[in-house]
């Protein structure tokens, strides 16, 4: 549990110790705690929830021929795992691999963002520990997004697309975020109707073209519930209600407002459905994490005063401690991150 501690307060010290000193984080600093954490997630041994259904997974994706790989659901992931096994790094090689993507495109992502640190402090009890050490596709899947967004606000629309496609060939349920094009400012409200329409589509189509039967008997009919679902789509709701509070200042501060202001309402209405399909809902809600890191780490840009910045700090490290302390220690199937091992423990 102590190295789970150890990355919650890695941004402590960058916040409270040397931003307070007015220190900025070298770029020799950055690519330490990006290796670190890509060792950490990439090298970690029997730790996540999903451990042992991707290791089951390999001796499918073991049989597949070169020809067959693309016509899987998740040609990205499968492609990594076929070269992965022909290089006998088994699902170690996998799991380096896509934290590296991931990695890369949450540093990218956060260092957007006026308080980068914030961002990584509220991005490491759930989607550092239990994201990206739990669900390996749709993290790497998430990697690729959050390094899309800053393409999409500088109206790179073909390399916006092309990363969208990378995170959908990860996980298919990522190619719904091709639809955000649509709703840029000046794209007219057609288009934002035909957006609309094109997220519920390709939502729908991920989830009941392929696995239509399976899906309604084992996330509807019988009920399949994630554990904590609802306090995880809350953990969405907060932020997205604390946006459209100070919406007058984000329209004014922030060019982006509009991007955040959508996954603020795709937060809102996952809520009122999650009773449904707690498990589909809950996996489609991964994707909306980064509005809390957004949301946050722009907080203390909205109060005004060095005071009231300070308390926010606080109380946003304050919460997201909780979180995490809730999660290692309350968390229906905390047992399968602890305790944390790795490749690299074993031999050194």
């Amino acid at each position: 549990m102590l190295i789970y501690w150890a990355l919650f307060l890695t941004p402590i010290y960058f916040i409270f110790g040397k931003a307070q000193g007015g220190t900025r984080t070298s770029q020799l600093e950055w690519s330490i705690y990006g290796l670190s954490l890509i060792i950490l997630i990439g090298l970690r041994h029997q730790v996540g929830g999903d451990w042992v259904n991707y290791l089951e997974g390999l001796e499918l994706e073991s049989a597949i021929e070169w020809s067959d790989l693309f016509s899987k659901r998740d040609p990205g992931y499968t492609l990594i795992s076929w070269f992965s096994i022909g290089l006998g790094a088994s699902v170690y090689g996998i799991n380096l691999t896509c934290s590296i993507i991931f990695v890369v495109g949450l540093l990218n992502f956060s260092r957007t963002q006026p308080y980068p640190w914030i961002a990584i402090l509220v991005a490491t009890p759930y989607l550092v520990i239990m994201v990206a050490m739990g669900y390996t596709r749709q993290a790497a899947a998430l990697g690729f997004l959050m390094y899309s967004f800053k393409h999409l606000m500088q109206g790179r629309v073909v390399s916006y697309l092309t990363l969208v496609l990378f995170a959908g060939m990860m996980h298919k349920t990522a190619f719904v975020f091709a639809a955000l094009l649509l709703f840029r400012p000046g794209s007219g409200k057609l288009k934002g109707i035909l957006g609309i329409g094109l997220i519920v589509g390709l939502i729908g189509a991920a989830y009941f073209v392929e696995q239509a039967e399976t899906f309604v008997l084992n996330y509807v009919t019988y009920s399949m519930e994630s554990g904590g679902a609802v306090i995880r789509i809350l953990m969405n709701v907060l932020p997205a209600l604390l946006l459209f509070w100070s919406w007058k200042k984000w329209k004014l501060l922030f060019a982006d407002y509009w991007l955040w202001g959508l996954f603020a309402i795709l937060s809102l209405a996952c809520l009122p459905i999650v009773s449904l399909a707690s498990t589909a809902v809950d996996r489609m809600s991964l994707y909306l994490i980064p509005l809390q890191l957004v949301v946050w780490a722009r907080f203390p840009l909205v109060v005004q005063g060095s005071i009231s910045r300070t308390l926010a700090f606080i109380m946003i490290a304050l919460y997201y401690a909780a979180v995490q302390f809730t999660y290692l220690n309350y968390g229906s199937y905390v047992s399968a991150w602890l305790p944390y091992d790795n490749l690299l423990f074993h031999i050194f």
